[in-house]
């Protein structure tokens, strides 16, 4: 994890009661709506995620960074934007980050899923990246001056960002405030069916 001081006893939810609900999904409780988005992140995705990078395969974990943009539009209540996707790294993920994130976007996010290179071609290069599976240098320059990103920490750092806007979601925010009106207009559009996908397992 990037930031050692970070401390999960410190997001702690406490959902009061909430009964079994039967209705459609874009009236239920937020915190049902967020539990789904949950399962299919901390359940489905991230273990995906985890898989491929027991296997060496780098490149589709960093398919994480669609999971950024992902809860980026959670977080402004619409398809997601760079400035949207810079704002939610800004303010859930750690301080580290917070210099290369226009570049994240730019070279890594954009790169990676328009052009499968860890460069965009239609950008100026603030930086250069090299990707590494595991590396105790995330986000710091190698000898080349290309900046190390490790795909293991940033999925790591993926899972507290989530745990940190959910629990700033369910525990800190009124139901009036713009952050839950946000998580709510993105998770009912198409009536919940563009909210998450379920797996179904094979016959």
């Amino acid at each position: 994890m990037t930031d050692p001081n970070w401390n999960l006893d410190d997001y702690q939810f406490d959902f009061g009661t909430v009964g079994p609900y039967t209705g459609s999904i874009v009236h239920m409780p937020i915190e049902l709506k967020m539990n789904r988005i949950r399962v299919y992140l901390m359940e489905g995705i991230l273990p995906q995620a985890k898989r491929s990078l027991a296997v060496q395969a780098e490149l589709p974990s960093l398919l994480l960074l669609a999971v950024v943009d992902y809860l980026s539009g959670f977080f402004a209540g619409r398809k997601s934007d760079r400035d949207d996707f810079i704002a939610f790294m800004g303010r859930y993920f750690p301080g580290k980050y917070q210099p290369f994130l226009k570049s994240i976007y730019d070279q890594l996010r954009s790169g990676l899923m328009h052009n499968l290179v860890a460069a965009n071609p239609y950008k100026p290069r603030l930086q250069t990246y090299t990707i590494a599976h595991t590396s105790s240098s995330h986000l710091e320059q190698d000898d080349q001056g290309k900046l190390i990103f490790s795909v293991s920490t940033f999925l790591i750092d993926v899972s507290r960002a989530w745990v940190m806007y959910s629990h700033e979601l369910i525990e800190k925010s009124s139901p009036e405030s713009d952050l839950v009106k946000h998580f709510h207009r993105r998770f009912n559009k198409l009536d919940g069916v563009g909210a998450f996908m379920e797996q179904v397992p094979d016959p």
